[in-house]
């Protein structure tokens, strides 16, 4: 999940956003794939016409971040969004999917519904 420097960069096969007091975060594209659903979920979350309005940074994150953080959930196409509730042993939040991380699969379920898969 690390870079180089140590900091967040993504899984395996997925990208990695973090949810802190309502704002959400991601690695900067320069130390993970620029991937079409990372790029819908920034693009989504930033859409005031959705709804969703969210403040989405892209920044680079420490681990102790994502430890702490309120929600963590992970993107890529096989999975679309998936919540994640743990990192090293530890919980994430209260152990469940959060509300932001609700929000935002929803609005990426209706749009995908409708319109397919944006290809940014």
């Amino acid at each position: 999940m690390l870079d180089l420097e140590g900091f967040l960069s993504e899984t395996n096969a997925c990208n990695v956003f973090i949810v802190k007091h309502g704002v959400v975060l991601t690695p900067e594209a320069t130390s993970c794939l620029p991937g079409i659903t990372r790029a819908t979920v920034i693009s989504l979350c930033r859409n005031s016409r959705l709804g969703l309005d969210l403040v989405c940074e892209e920044r680079r994150i420490s681990l102790a971040e994502a430890h702490c953080a309120d929600e963590v959930f992970t993107t890529g196409t096989m999975g679309e969004l998936s919540p994640v509730v743990e990192i090293d042993g530890r919980c994430i939040g209260d152990g469940r999917p959060g509300p932001v991380t609700a929000r935002i699969a929803s609005a990426y379920r209706r749009l995908t519904e409708t319109e397919g898969t944006p290809i940014p």
